[in-house]
């Protein structure tokens, strides 16, 4: 059995291509528990909860230099770490 892989971004290119695991940070918006006002009516506090999203995708070797051209000024703006210990999602508060 033969098994290729294609580029996600150019299903041309056949070869050299790999899966690459990346993230993504966002913001994720969640409400709160309801507060009561001084009217008696009760409002949610909604509030904004860093999150990131995993994402995967196969790229040939032009679509991952085109990747790392994009994420260049991020790259150098940012300060190397190591990554999160442990699997475990964090919980919701």
């Amino acid at each position: 059995m033969k098994v290729e892989a294609y580029d996600d971004l150019d299903p041309t290119v056949t070869e050299d291509v790999h899966p690459h695991t990346f993230v993504v940070p966002g913001m994720e918006v969640r409400a709160g528990a309801a507060q009561d006002d001084e009217d008696g009516s009760s409002e949610f506090e909604t509030r904004l909860i860093p999150s990131v999203q995993y994402y995967q995708i196969d790229l040939g070797p032009d679509s991952l230099n085109k990747l790392h051209e994009a994420l260049k000024p991020f790259i150098a703006a940012a300060q190397e770490c190591e990554p999160p210990k442990g699997g475990r999602k964090a919980r919701a508060k």
